[in-house]
């Protein structure tokens, strides 16, 4: 962005946010003057390191703090920290996603689905209801951070896919209902980002990809979160109940991505075959 964007004042939570993508949208709103929020439920998070970065980068060191997103108490307790602080609430980003494993038929099971909507789809909303309840009004912005949405199959992940969806589904609905409320609601999808998550998910899938190695076509996870930012600057509030991509192009090459990446199966097999040799 041109336009230099001033936070000043106002807060923003980023659940999942000591790590990844999460840890870029935190920065990038510290640096345009907010007070953050950052929550973790699962994973080591080393607080000193995550303060020493902040504190590098000469911003205002975020408040940390753990929270289950998936307990709406848990939620209730978040809003009750922030109305500790003068800053108004401006922005929810729900970033957190948990989905089991699927590795075939047998583990295609009803509880695996209510666990993976559990965390990925349901805290979005649990956390504006506790905004609402706690603090006494909305956020002006509230973003759910969607990866690939629905649309895009990689192997053993039907349930994040499913989840997903359904939440891009809840923000176009959540954005119908908060409309006159002056809420602005958006899902935002990525392309293949270079974070450790996303190693540890795919492993070299994406990274050995000869195009996309060639074209540079792997996200930064600061051009995601400042395009985060942007939705939030007050220059776009007549995007709302949009599923938004930020992806530079990569979904022109997407097919040729995972078709020449490590771990996708190829073409189906045809129908009574014994599968792929």
């Amino acid at each position: 962005m041109t336009t230099t964007v001033d936070f000043g004042g106002g807060c923003v939570i980023v659940t999942g946010g000591t790590r990844g993508l999460g840890k870029a949208l935190g920065m990038e709103f510290s640096r345009a003057g907010a007070t953050v929020f950052l929550t973790h439920r699962w994973g080591s998070v080393d607080e000193n390191e995550l303060l020493r970065e902040f504190e590098a980068e000469g911003m205002p060191a975020p408040r940390i703090i753990e929270s289950d997103a998936s307990d709406p108490e848990a939620a209730r307790a978040l809003m009750a920290e922030v109305a500790k602080h003068e800053a108004r609430l401006v922005a929810i980003i729900s970033g957190v996603a948990f989905a089991q494993i699927v590795g075939g038929m047998a583990d295609l099971k009803r509880t695996s689905l209510e666990l993976s909507l559990r965390y990925s789809t349901w805290p979005v909303l649990e956390l504006v209801h506790a905004a609402r309840e706690t603090l006494g009004y909305y956020p002006r912005y509230v973003l759910a951070i969607s990866s690939d949405g629905g649309t895009v199959c990689h192997p053993g992940y039907d349930m994040v896919g499913i989840a997903k969806a359904a939440l891009e589904t809840l923000c176009r609905y959540l954005a119908m209902h908060l409309r006159s409320e002056g809420v602005c609601v958006n899902a935002v999808r990525t392309g293949p980002l270079d974070t450790a998550s996303a190693q540890a998910t795919f492993g070299d899938v994406v990274r050995d990809s000869p195009i996309v190695r060639e074209q540079g076509l792997i996200l930064d996870p600061r051009s995601v979160a400042r395009a985060c930012v942007a939705l939030c600057s007050g220059f776009m509030d007549s995007v709302t109940g949009q599923v938004l991509t930020v992806d530079e192009g990569t979904s022109l090459f997407s097919p040729v991505v995972y078709l020449t990446g490590r771990g996708w199966p190829g073409p189906l097999p045809p129908a009574g075959s014994d599968g792929p040799s």
